[in-house]
């Protein structure tokens, strides 16, 4: 008889320069510097809890049971996807309970998107990958198969870590150059694949694959589990809309552009359907008042952008506490990111699900902010005035905080 494994909290902060068993016997800042947007790793018991319970005829399970998963799976609240490969169709949830293939089917995966948000075991997986910066963190999705199930061979524009949590899934993978795909296929699947590498995962096992790396995952039995942690790859152009979006809004807090432009010193001009040489000029000067052509200007913008949270998290606000007694809440219980908040930190300032929550607040506050962004928490007993209305407030009032009792 299996019991579920616990995934450990991790120590804060994360010892980066001490060899870890996740990652084969290394430290992260050498996997990092040898194999992150470089080469394949495979790692054998990257979770030695599991070998060691099988050694001691106790093997472990997933953390999340497959009756668990399937409740997941019928609930509006987490974004799913049935995919059959024989032949290939793909299908959105929620899933009614007759859709959900028995475990035994052939040929099936069912993909479960941000499990961090909707399940405490997956947050705690995705925290230990804090040794890689929190903007490039995305979430953790979960595949669960029948024998066969599998999304075809593939590859993915960002980084992704693929732990064996349950069952066995064999794992190919190519170093290839030709990433052309089928056509009129509903997912993204590769027209020519040659495997160039075959391991089988078993639990406690894990892969990490490097961008463009083509793929295949084949679960070889039922109720195969294989947890995915995805990075975030925005474009530069993404980035550099996002910033200049927010840039732009930003300027109507500058009082001296709201004044009109003037032009006394304009002359007679045969050439009026010219853009003014006055106005070119005056705007270049503002332009460069503005710092424009200084990266410093684009940053609260596009960190602002990578804080927001995914479109599909939802938050239950609420009104319960004064500030005196939001204070006093504090003094007894530790203060915690709901799983769906992102927050990151520029410098010294900090922004929560797009918001900066940093400016013009009073120094505890803002202290305050910085522990919640590097730890992820703010331990019960932090003192922080009990009359004053703050940013911290108004994000437990929002749902973006929340109290807990660790």
């Amino acid at each position: 008889m299996s019991k579920s494994y616990e995934p450990p909290i991790p120590p804060k902060p994360l010892p980066i320069d001490q060899n870890w068993a996740l990652l084969g016997g290394r430290s992260p800042q050498e996997f990092m510097k040898a194999f992150w947007h470089k080469k394949p790793l495979l790692v054998r018991g990257a979770i030695p809890a599991f070998n060691l319970a099988k050694a001691q005829n106790t093997p472990l399970d997933s953390p999340i049971s497959t009756k668990t998963l399937l409740q997941f799976v019928q609930s509006p609240d987490c974004e799913s996807r049935l995919v059959h490969s024989n032949p290939w169709s793909l299908s959105s949830g929620p899933l009614s309970k007759k859709d959900i293939p028995q475990l035994e089917d052939p040929n099936w995966t069912i993909l479960l998107q941000g499990m961090e948000a909707v399940h405490p075991a997956a947050a705690k997986i995705l925290s230990w990958f804090r040794f890689i910066p929190d903007a490039r963190l995305d979430d953790l999705m979960i595949s669960i198969a029948g024998p066969g199930g599998g999304v075809g061979p593939h590859f993915d524009s960002y980084d992704v870590f693929l732990i064996q949590m349950s069952g066995r899934r064999r794992w190919k993978i190519s170093e290839q150059t030709d990433l052309s795909l089928k056509p009129s296929l509903p997912l993204k699947i590769l027209k020519h694949f040659k495997a160039e590498f075959v391991w089988d995962l078993e639990p406690g096992d894990m892969l990490y694959l490097p961008p463009h790396i083509a793929h295949e995952g084949i679960a070889l039995d039922p109720g195969c589990q294989t947890w995915s942690v995805g990075f975030r790859a925005p474009s530069y152009q993404e980035l550099l809309q996002e910033g200049l979006w927010r840039l732009a809004e930003s300027l109507e807090n500058l009082p001296h552009l709201a004044s009109h432009f003037a032009d006394p010193l304009q002359n007679a001009t045969d050439k009026a359907e010219q853009l003014p040489g006055e106005l070119i000029r005056q705007l270049e000067r503002k332009l460069r008042a503005l710092k424009l052509q200084e990266i410093d200007t684009f940053l609260p913008g596009i960190t602002a952008y990578l804080s927001e949270p995914k479109p599909q998290a939802i938050f239950v606000g609420r009104d319960d506490l004064t500030p005196a007694a939001f204070a006093q809440q504090l003094s007894k219980q530790d203060l915690l990111p709901h799983p769906q908040t992102r927050i990151l930190s520029l410098g010294e300032t900090v922004f929560c699900n797009g918001e900066n929550v940093t400016q013009n607040e009073a120094p505890a506050i803002q202290e305050a902010w910085k522990k919640l962004s590097k730890f992820k928490a703010l331990q019960a007993g932090y003192v922080i005035g009990k009359k004053a209305h703050s940013s911290l407030l108004e994000a437990y009032r929002s749902g973006w905080l929340e109290f807990t009792n660790r």
